[in-house]
């Protein structure tokens, strides 16, 4: 079908916004990435825009061996991996129950999840909550409070909806059960769907900062956001004083463009993995949901 001039303007705007919107994105990205990787000389002076400039990797070599960053991206790799299976594990299991519209008190579970998105304990309630289970200073602290998000549960369960009833139904005929069901037939049906709620779920535990803020003390047991936090604050009180370190031609800024790049780096790596299926699974969501 052919476009009118209205419609080829319309995707010609659309797709200049889009490229907009993408660079206002990436592009930040890019300068932090190119100052990590940049000489003292040429940062201080402004000339690092979004290429390195006098090639120096200087400021990873100092954040790998000089600083807990290893620790740090031990403890977020642990959580993140133990995090996203028990979540993913729970929220299969969950949403395959509700799925079935003929189950009793569907309904009042669903309000119980959809109340609970709504309304929040608070800080300090969910911090004695912790402390009263024995977490604090635990990476189970930082995994089991969010093990299950209601809303990647109610897109889960939209997928196994749209599994024809059929598939289900001649399975039972044959003598199959439940579990044979959800691993034979309902999860590799479901699979862009699981593989997208895999990569939402690794981000947010990746992410815990402000959760290790509250309930990790313990040095070894702090996870990579919360580390980053206390290295540029306190690089940043440093710079404040005017003490300007510099190790093997590094300064203050480059570490800190070196920390944010090394711990950004791991959980990007997740994409270029999931991508196939992480976009088919949005566009399955959007169309279906």
């Amino acid at each position: 079908m052919k476009m009118t001039l209205s419609e080829k303007t319309f995707h010609v705007l659309l797709n200049l916004f889009m490229l907009i919107v993408g660079l206002i994105h990436i592009l930040p990205v890019m300068n932090i990435f190119a100052r990590s990787l940049s000489s003292t000389s040429m940062v201080a002076g402004g000339l690092v825009w979004f290429l390195p400039k006098n090639f120096n990797t200087a400021g990873w070599i100092y954040i790998i061996q000089r600083t807990n960053y290893l620790s740090g991206l031990q403890n977020s790799i642990i959580i993140t991996t133990a995090g996203t299976s028990i979540a993913l594990a729970v929220t299969i299991l969950s949403a395959y129950t509700l799925s079935h519209l003929n189950l009793k008190g569907r309904s009042v579970i669903i309000a119980i999840y959809v109340g609970t998105m709504i309304f929040s304990a608070g800080m300090l309630p969910n911090y004695f909550q912790i402390r009263s289970y024995g977490l604090l200073n635990t990476r189970w602290a930082l995994i089991l409070p969010t093990v299950v998000n209601p809303y990647y549960m109610f897109v889960m369960i939209k997928y196994m909806q749209n599994v024809p009833d059929s598939l289900e139904e001649a399975a039972l005929i044959d003598g199959a059960s439940y579990k044979r069901i959800l691993l034979s037939i309902i999860i590799p049906v479901s699979k862009a769907g699981i593989a997208t709620i895999a990569v939402f779920y690794s981000v947010n535990y990746w992410n815990k900062y402000f959760d290790a803020l509250l309930y990790i003390t313990r040095q070894h047991l702090k996870p990579i956001t919360l580390y980053l936090f206390e290295l540029i604050k306190s690089t940043g009180m440093t710079e404040g004083r005017g003490e300007v370190d510099l190790i093997a031609s590094m300064s203050i800024e480059i570490m800190q463009a070196s920390a944010v790049v090394l711990t950004v780096l791991p959980i990007l790596a997740i994409y270029p993995l999931m991508q196939r299926y992480f976009v088919k699974g949005t566009m399955e969501g959007a169309i279906k949901g």
